[in-house]
């Protein structure tokens, strides 16, 4: 077994035609309404079906323990899934327990299987730049068990892309606004990388469509910055005073390249390339 995938690969599908989403939350209920409006025909897959507003029929299904019952047939699978709790056992349910429900619930093989997974499979790699070809060394027992998971998926699966997310920022994922305006103090040093979540979707939605599609994406914006950096734009945007350094003022973390990304998703590029354009919009949406 590989610890990571190959970052390349000489597929020759076309984009499907019916897209499953196996997890339909917000950012799996965002990438079916961009496919959905592109002419795909979606399913969503969701414990609770009637807590989606969609405009594609969702299946109630619990995926980690999907009995006998059968999921429609689909050309594309993608998998968004979220934790209920933030420990190995929490995670281990969410994701390797649901890939094999799915790959069990499937009637046939999918062509194209893009998993969401994310950045914490990498492990710390403290004051590296992180690419596609650095090797995961997960520390932390979560990140050990997404690993893992990306691992199921190409024993599960024939054609697989994983697309490892940083840190997921956008409407509903107010975080660090909501940190600036109490006030909080945050650790100015530690090196931040993020994506907005339309642009996470926007990436997703590729995957799916587009012919010989990477094997391995980091999803990431185009500025890495450390996170005083961040707050202090935020708190210029919101007028409030900066909150304070509750670490020790010197940088450290990891850097992700997104190059890869980023020559991925071509001409159209990202919406938000950077946390000043994405927190821009936020703010000004608050207003």
């Amino acid at each position: 077994m590989s610890s990571a995938p190959s970052p390349h690969r000489s597929s020759s599908t076309s984009g499907p035609h019916h897209v499953l989403l196996a997890g339909c939350g917000d950012l799996g209920s965002h990438v079916g309404q961009l496919l959905h409006r592109s002419g795909h025909q979606v399913t969503g897959v969701r414990r609770n079906a009637e807590a989606a507003e969609v405009p594609f029929p969702v299946v109630s299904m619990d995926l980690a323990d999907p009995g006998t019952v059968q999921l429609p047939e689909a050309d594309a699978v993608v998998i968004a899934l979220t934790a209920d709790s933030y420990d190995a056992a929490g995670y281990e349910r969410a994701y390797r327990s649901t890939l094999r429900g799915l790959a069990k619930a499937l009637p046939t093989v999918p062509q194209r299987v893009v998993l969401v997974s994310s950045t914490g499979a990498l492990g710390d790699h403290e004051g590296e730049v992180i690419t596609e070809d650095s090797e995961p060394l997960p520390d932390r027992e979560t990140g050990k068990v997404l690993l893992a998971s990306e691992q199921d998926a190409q024993e599960l699966f024939d054609s697989v892309t994983i697309l490892r997310a940083a840190g997921i920022y956008g409407p509903g994922r107010t975080r660090t606004i909501d940190q600036v305006l109490r006030g909080n103090p945050m650790d100015h040093g530690r090196i931040t990388n993020r994506i907005h979540r339309d642009d996470l979707s926007a990436a997703i939605a590729r995957l799916v469509a587009v012919n010989n599609p990477p094997a391995l994406l980091h999803g990431v914006d185009r500025e890495p910055a450390p996170l005083g950096r961040v707050v202090e734009f935020v708190a210029g945007l919101l007028n409030v005073p900066v909150p304070e350094d509750s670490g020790s003022g010197r940088p450290h973390g990891k850097t992700l390249d997104g190059t890869a990304l980023h020559r991925f998703m071509g001409e159209s590029g990202l919406q938000y390339p950077t946390f000043r354009e994405g927190y821009s919009a936020l703010v000004e949406a608050r207003a």
